[in-house]
């Protein structure tokens, strides 16, 4: 994390950053809808399985499934109630 104060935070790591604030309204957070591309949905599946996520901060993931929208993705409900789709493009037909 190379920069925050009371209110946000810069979270890096890798070829990925993003901004986290300080700012919680439900109702925001369960209609609110993230996606993340990497390069293989099981690998990062696995990760998680094995880092026990799910266990340790009480959140909800799915597993990985082709979606007809031609990605391979699993579904993760973190802890404010925002959905994050984690997943990587299927090859076209």
């Amino acid at each position: 994390m190379p920069w925050s104060d009371d209110t946000l935070a810069y979270v890096h790591h890798g070829h990925c950053s993003f901004l986290l604030q300080k700012f919680y309204a439900p109702e925001h957070a369960q209609n609110f809808q993230m996606h993340l591309l990497v390069e293989n949905a099981d690998d990062w599946w696995r990760h998680l399985d094995e880092q026990k996520i799910a266990q340790t901060f009480g959140v909800e993931i799915g597993t990985p499934e082709d979606r007809p929208w031609m990605l391979r993705d699993f579904t993760l409900f973190d802890p404010s109630g925002v959905l994050w789709r984690i997943g990587h493009n299927l090859p076209l037909r």
